[in-house]
């Protein structure tokens, strides 16, 4: 829980220890954000369809594409398609990844 007593630095501090801790400091400010946005609109199944990652991420198409590619080879995320519309592609965090 945060303290009135810590500044913004300490928790600027506590925040990259734990990226650290969990491995996320190897990626870029980029790869984590367009993460970020993947943990915050999934379900509780830890799934979101890639659609609705490209309509809520502000960053370019094609950085969206680069970025969901090396986090998948970072086993970050799987990519699978839909078994009944296989257009619709769904988004699988690690479950490892905690949130």
């Amino acid at each position: 829980m945060i303290n009135k007593q810590q500044t913004i630095t300490d928790l600027w501090s506590l925040l990259r220890e734990k990226e650290k801790n969990t491995g996320l400091n190897t990626l870029s400010f980029t790869e984590r954000d367009i993460l970020e946005n993947i943990m915050f609109y999934s379900t509780e199944h830890k799934k979101i369809l890639l659609y609705n990652i490209l309509e809520n991420c502000l960053h370019p198409r094609a950085t969206l594409f680069r970025t969901l590619k090396k986090l998948r080879e970072l086993k970050y995320i799987k990519i699978k398609k839909d078994k009944i519309d296989k257009r619709k592609s769904w988004i699988l965090l690690n479950k490892n990844i905690k949130y």
